[in-house]
């Protein structure tokens, strides 16, 4: 919700994993997928109200950093082996795919 009490969708509403066949949501940003670019990235930062770039980049990694306890976390649920090793691949592939976002 805006200042002025305007509700509108956020943009990173649907991002909670995905075991989809193509390891993509249904939802784009920008018409990106799992690859959105940079520009699409700081575009969507910039509509997030975030003050800078760089502001937009710590909370990315600070998300990445999140989710890099996931096995532990997983344990901790008792979350199946099977799936543990799905979603830490889905991971690992998300994050070499799109790290150039955070240098």
């Amino acid at each position: 919700m805006s200042d002025q009490g305007k509700w509108q969708a956020s943009p990173f509403f649907d991002v909670t994993f995905s075991p989809s066949l193509n390891h993509e949501h249904t939802t784009a940003y920008m018409g990106y997928g799992k690859k959105p670019t940079l520009k699409a990235i700081q575009y969507l930062a910039e509509q997030a109200n975030f003050s800078s770039w760089q502001q937009a980049k710590e909370e990315i990694l600070r998300i990445v950093e999140a989710l890099s306890q996931w096995a532990d976390i997983a344990n901790e649920l008792g979350v199946s082996t099977k799936n543990k090793k799905m979603i830490s691949s889905q991971f690992n592939s998300l994050w070499h795919d799109n790290k150039h976002l955070c240098v």
